[in-house]
């Protein structure tokens, strides 16, 4: 009798759906380079119960470090977890200075980010440096 109960015990958390598990969003990550040719070094950490992200560097097309105004500047706000896996918050967009609705989602060393203002949307990939 113990065995039926333990062989239905099993069966049936197997067959519950498991939540979602993401990757980890958190660590520093590489912009692609804007239309200038900046690449931005954005690190990515907790803020509260959201995932929040601050330029740390700016790098020219050469790959030389660069001034930059931006440095410091919060660029991922607010960003917070849905049932899917995926992120949704805000980004500042440095060349134009504004703020964009964003979904991001992280796959290994990959993450993706997609924004879409009244004009349309946009993809971006970004990469894991650390």
């Amino acid at each position: 009798m113990n065995f039926r109960r333990l062989l239905f015990s099993i069966t049936f958390l197997t067959a519950l759906p498991m939540p979602v598990v993401a990757d980890v969003p958190v660590g520093l990550w590489q912009a692609k380079p804007d239309r200038r040719g900046v690449v931005m070094h954005v690190r990515t950490k907790p803020c509260g119960s959201a995932i929040c992200g601050q330029i740390e560097r700016a790098k020219d097309r050469r790959g030389y470090d660069t001034p930059s105004r931006d440095l410091g500047r919060r660029m991922l706000l607010n960003m917070q977890v849905q049932s899917d896996g995926s992120y949704t918050g805000e980004i500042w967009e440095p060349v134009e200075n504004r703020i964009l609705s964003a979904k991001m989602r992280v796959e290994g060393n990959k993450m993706r980010l997609s924004t879409c203002d009244g004009a349309g949307c946009a993809n971006v990939v970004w990469t894991r440096l650390r």
